[in-house]
């Protein structure tokens, strides 16, 4: 996910709007501080501290990991367009999805997070076999019509 300023500075260039922001267990503190990390660790089968750091230092190279350009934790969230996070309950990320919204509300967004309790990283690939990746699909894709409708709209 890009940091909010990084994605402004390019919709000048491209005339693009963004009307809504929706995002599946996204990594949004690239110092990894997050606690489920190690709170989640066990019941996590998918990702890994160690995956998020290997990912992470592939993406930043020696860049600074709090630069608001990269971690869209450390970002400037004011003037976002509504946000919507699905994440897993039993995720290592849930951390970054929870600060991040708490952070975004705090600055004024509509920022929401829908938590699916027991379900791993990655859950949403799953449908057809798990009810909470149809309904977490259908979730986004909801929220993702109400916004483009009401931007359609004179």
């Amino acid at each position: 996910m890009l940091s909010w300023r990084a994605f402004c500075r390019e919709a000048v260039y491209t005339n693009a709007t963004l009307v809504g922001i929706a995002v599946l267990s996204p990594v949004t503190d690239l110092t990894l501080s997050g606690a489920t990390y190690d709170t989640r660790a066990d019941a996590d089968p998918f990702f890994t501290r160690a995956q998020v750091a290997e990912l992470v230092h592939s993406y930043l190279g020696k860049a600074d990991a709090k630069h608001t350009l990269a971690s869209p934790l450390h970002s400037q969230l004011a003037g976002m367009p509504p946000v919507r996070i699905h994440v897993g309950d039993d995720e290592v990320l849930l951390d970054d999805s929870l600060r991040y919204i708490e952070r975004a509300v705090a600055a004024g967004v509509d920022a929401r997070t829908d938590v699916w309790m027991g379900m791993p990283h990655g859950f949403p690939g799953s449908i057809g076999r798990l009810k909470a990746a149809a309904r977490a699909l259908d979730a986004v894709g909801a929220f993702l019509t109400e916004r483009l409708q009401a931007h359609a709209s004179p």
